[in-house]
């Protein structure tokens, strides 16, 4: 029998969601295996406590500073500065360290989202699992800053630098990493190795860490998935009504409405008032109702 985990990493702003997801789960996947829940410097003695008491549950707390992430990127001389980094974002590239040898597959799960269904068959994935973002943007992942002819030299300058390390970036791929399943077999020293080279060449190039994840998913030739069950984003919903989203996507994203295993809330979060305002999430009161039935249980 497989030794699976799931990792939830957070700092203070997310503490709330994080309740609310572990809730999700106690209640619509009573068997899940244990949650490795990693707690950020911010988070004050209350919640620690709090999760500490929560059942099938581990805290591993953690000072970015002692990561070899956040040192690479502070010595690279490039003027990265930490005050804007994402440490619950950009964390997660630890999972492919040979650290979590223990276990046989991790399912990353960001907390802004909910379980509502047994994810069993998810967890037990055989190869390494992330969802596409389903975006509409021609090139995702690199995100210019420059305009004009200075924006063309710039991305190709990127692109380069990535085709010079076997990465071919193909136009409208992309995946959302508030889901992943990393097996045993991707969490090696070469991997962490390769991921953090990446993160160190290509961040001040990509808006997040997801962006980072997929390179490093091209490099080895792994394909994001388009089983939008198991990372619905709340956007969705809206963008099927007023079909906007990306033709490719529509059918597949029609199909995984109506079993929705895991909703993400990656844009404006439930319980804000910019939610209800927001296009993404407009009028959508019985999401706001959704997220408050877990926000509520004891």
């Amino acid at each position: 029998m497989k030794n699976n985990a799931i990792a939830i990493v957070i700092n203070a702003a997310f503490v709330k969601y994080a309740k609310t997801l572990i809730k999700s789960i106690q209640s619509n996947w009573p068997n899940h295996p244990q949650i490795l829940l990693f707690l950020s410097e911010t988070i004050g003695q209350e919640d620690r406590l709090y999760f500490e008491s929560t059942p099938k549950l581990k805290t591993v707390n953690f000072n970015p500073n002692d990561y070899e992430y956040r040192k690479a990127l502070i010595t690279t001389g490039t003027g990265f500065s930490t005050t804007g980094f994402n440490d619950a974002g950009y964390f997660i590239v630890n999972f492919w360290s040979p650290a979590f040898e223990q276990y046989d597959n991790i399912l990353v799960l960001d907390a802004d989202m909910l379980v509502l269904k047994n994810l069993d068959e998810l967890v037990s994935q055989e190869n390494f699992f992330a969802v596409s973002a389903a975006n509409p943007r021609r090139f995702p992942i690199f995100d210019i800053k420059k305009k004009g002819i200075g924006k063309i030299f710039e991305f190709a300058t990127i692109y380069l630098r990535a085709l010079c390390r076997g990465i071919v970036v193909k136009p409208g791929k992309s995946i959302n990493s508030g889901v992943l399943v990393i097996p045993k077999k991707w969490r090696t020293q070469k991997k962490y190795e390769e991921i953090l080279q990446l993160l160190k060449n290509f961040y001040s190039h990509c808006p997040s860490d997801q962006e980072i994840i997929y390179l490093w998913m091209l490099k080895n030739r792994i394909a994001e998935r388009q089983d939008f069950r198991m990372n619905f984003q709340a956007r969705f919903i809206n963008a099927l009504a007023s079909n906007i989203l990306p033709r490719k996507f529509s059918k597949q994203v029609q199909a995984a409405s109506a079993d929705i295993h895991i909703l993400h809330f990656n844009g404006p979060k439930p319980d804000s008032a910019r939610f209800k305002t927001h296009p993404w999430t407009t009028g959508r009161d019985d999401l706001v109702d959704l997220y408050l039935q877990y926000a509520s249980k004891p």
